[in-house]
């Protein structure tokens, strides 16, 4: 297909003279035809009013009707509509041989406005034709009528000037059909179609419409408010814009009607008395870049909700890194506590193992005295008061002594029920839920019982008027992604035990509190604020973890999570217990090495060992000295490991007997490198804490729990004394 001339070339080429002027009437271009008409060049007049470009002439004024001119403009621009002067008188100056002179002219001119998108004028086309040669032949047809002349010459002019204007109604006519857009007249109210062009067909299906309404040639518009705004624009003399407007026009014979998206205007035609008398409709079909933009937009749209999204996951992944890092420092904070704890329960323990010695040496001494008696056996209370403490202290750095076993936490919780019962009072409605084939937990029994009490009575204090308090047993499979609150905590296997209440509840700065040792809000209950303590460090050291939720007002639940015991594990953690360990049990020592009955008969038992005593408390290293040499033993005591070592390259000694904190070398490595100089050397390390041989990879290690007494020492002693005379080590 051949590529249309732009409008320009048409301006230009077109042989009809053509004047372009702005809403101000200045000039903006004319083509050639018309300067050709007015002998004027582009360059004389552009830029000027056109009334001042065309200026009357001051002799003879009334031979330029410049009023006449300016109404028709003022027309156009008020009614946006094409205003015609027929004729016009307009004399203008051209150059002659003496000079500039002024030719009475008569002119029929078209003002004919552009509107833009919004429907305002934004130029006017003045299509001008010079009828002055037509004036004339009517006045020479009135005198040669009055003359009674032929008329052949006046007919052969305007059969010309007929001619004339036909060639540019043809050239009108191809320009408004070669259009790049839609376009089509209306004429009357029912919008009947008289011109349609080119693009209007191929936008419609090539249907027949020409002296068609637009109901009956268009009848799929029925319904799509269409024809209503054109009957507006018909009664109001108003034009109408519209902008990317959907319509369903049927395109193909016999097709469904399509979906098409139009830029229109409704421009009114008016004419010189008012009247609206069609609708002239332009437009452009504006699907593609519809489509387009709509593709677009859902791609944006698309495109945000994946921001959304990812914004969505990253304020999870936020809330899940600060949850999880609240935990992990609650961990660190409640080790760290935990380290000092411990390390202040061993000082308290080496204090009490002073105070506990002094008064079991003055015993020997009081005598029949009862009232000495009385007062030293208050004092020896005190010390095993003081020692609980410290246990209460150790439990919570994990550091306690324990014996765990498989056990079955439902069948306990059984066999504690009456003891509960009696411990909460009749305040207190207990209900006890256990799930069916309990799993069984690897614990130390005593250690656990002493965890649900402490729970149950921290329920019973919450609710000071009495309530419900509920003890739920569940088995629980937990995987990592619910552990983030847990960051020590290992998936697998537990048992849950959940302890609640219906009591006041904490608040959060309590709640994050609530583990810290003699931490309570009971100041008035003589309460000791180790409860929770305790149990934290017991379940810790047993391997499992410790959840509380509570809120002011709704309660407090403490879920308590056992790892659940295995065959390997079990068997394998047994093993770490088969070291000998001398272990206090309701305040003695007792002996857990194999071979201690196996005495040779022959072995005297009273013979003295070569110990190498290791104490930097000079208090403690003296008295417990004192006490070892009493016993008939030859104590070499030494406030370090270093100075234990040097011992050791100058003499032999049968038992090497060490705290286990002492400063620069620790009692453990002192242990070592002694074995490693000696391997017949009896080891014992005295601790305020249970430390698990299997572990710390030595054999036969025996360990004295702080604080201990002088018939502890003797037992010790004894033994080792038996068991080496029946190794031949002695």
């Amino acid at each position: 297909m051949s590529q249309r001339p732009p409008f320009q070339a048409l301006f230009r080429s077109s042989p009809n003279a053509y004047l372009l002027l702005d809403p101000e009437l200045r000039i903006l271009d004319a083509n050639q035809a018309y300067l050709k008409l007015t002998a004027r060049t582009l360059d004389e007049i552009v830029g000027q009013r056109v009334h001042e470009a065309f200026a009357a002439d001051p002799q003879a004024p009334e031979t330029t009707h410049v009023e006449e001119l300016l109404g028709s403009f003022a027309r156009v621009l008020r009614n946006k509509s094409i205003d015609t002067l027929p004729v016009i008188r307009y004399s203008i100056a051209v150059r002659t041989e003496r000079g500039v002179a002024y030719e009475d002219r008569y002119w029929s001119a078209t003002h004919t406005p552009i509107l833009d998108d919004r429907g305002e004028v934004s130029a006017i086309l003045q299509h001008t034709m010079d009828i002055t040669e037509l004036q004339s032949l009517k006045a020479s047809l009135r005198s040669v009528e009055s003359l009674g002349q032929p008329l052949q010459q006046i007919e052969a002019a305007i059969m010309s000037r007929a001619k004339l204007m036909q060639d540019e109604g043809n050239q009108l006519r191809q320009l408004f059909a070669q259009a790049p857009g839609f376009v089509c007249f209306l004429r009357g109210p029912d919008h009947v179609f008289e011109l349609v062009n080119e693009a209007y067909q191929q936008l419609t299906g090539y249907r027949p419409l020409i002296g068609k309404r637009v109901s009956d040639g268009l009848p799929e518009l029925e319904g799509q408010g269409f024809i209503e705004l054109m009957d507006q624009v018909y009664r109001s003399g108003e034009p109408y814009v519209g902008k990317g407007m959907r319509t369903l026009l049927q395109r193909r014979l016999g097709a469904e009607p399509e979906e098409v998206y139009l830029d229109f205007v409704f421009q009114p035609i008016v004419e010189r008395d008012g009247r609206t008398s069609g609708i002239f409709v332009q437009g452009s079909d504006v699907t593609e870049q519809h489509l387009s933009q709509q593709e677009l937009y859902e791609h944006r749209e698309h495109l945000e909700e994946l921001v959304r999204e990812r914004s969505r996951e990253l304020l999870r992944s936020e809330a899940e890194r600060r949850v999880a890092e609240a935990a992990l420092m609650q961990s660190q904070k409640l080790e760290a506590v935990g380290k000092l704890t411990g390390g202040i329960a061993h000082d308290f323990n080496n204090m009490l193992q002073i105070i506990g010695g002094n008064l079991q040496l003055l015993r020997r001494n009081l005598g029949a005295d009862e009232t000495a008696q009385r007062r030293l056996d208050s004092a020896v209370g005190g010390v095993e008061k003081g020692a609980r403490l410290a246990s209460q202290l150790l439990a919570f750095a994990s550091r306690q002594p324990l014996q765990p076993q498989d056990v079955d936490l439902g069948e306990l919780l059984s066999q504690m029920s009456e003891l509960l019962s009696g411990a909460l009072g009749r305040a207190v409605q207990m209900d006890i839920d256990i799930e069916p084939e309990l799993w069984l937990v690897f614990a130390d029994v005593g250690n656990l019982q002493a965890a649900i009490l402490n729970l149950a009575v921290n329920a019973r204090d919450a609710m000071a008027s009495g309530g419900a308090m509920s003890i739920r047993v569940r088995n629980r499979s937990l995987g990592a992604d619910q552990l983030s609150g847990q960051p020590t905590a290992a998936a697998g296997s537990y048992v849950e035990l959940s302890v609640s209440d219906e009591g006041e509840g904490m608040a959060p700065d309590v709640l994050d509190r609530a583990f810290e040792p003699f931490f309570t809000t009971r100041q008035n209950a003589n309460a000791s604020g180790l409860g929770l303590s305790m149990v934290y460090g017991f379940v810790r050291q047993s391997g499992g973890f410790v959840e509380l939720d509570s809120k002011v007002g709704g309660g407090t639940a403490v879920r308590v999570y056992l790892p659940v015991a295995t065959g390997i594990d079990s068997a394998e953690r047994a093993k770490g217990s088969d070291a000998p360990v001398a272990q206090r049990e309701s305040g003695g020592m007792v002996n857990s090495s194999s071979g201690a009955d196996e005495v040779s008969p022959q072995h005297d038992l009273h013979k003295g060992l070569a110990i190498l005593f290791v104490e930097d408390d000079p208090t403690l290293r003296m008295l417990t000295g004192e006490v070892m040499e009493e016993l008939g033993h030859d104590v070499c005591p030494c406030d370090s490991a270093e100075v234990a070592l040097e011992m050791l390259e100058q003499r032999r000694f049968d038992v090497l007997l060490t705290d286990v904190g002492l400063a620069g070398m620790s009692g453990i490595e002192l242990v070592r490198q002694a074995r490693s100089r000696d391997s017949s050397l009896s080891v014992v390390i005295a601790s305020g804490y249970s430390i698990n041989a299997r572990d710390e990879g030595l054999a036969d290690l025996r360990t004295m729990l702080k604080p201990y007494d002088i018939h502890q020492v003797r037992t010790l002693l004894d033994d080792i004394r038996v068991e080496r005379g029946a190794g031949g080590k002695g």
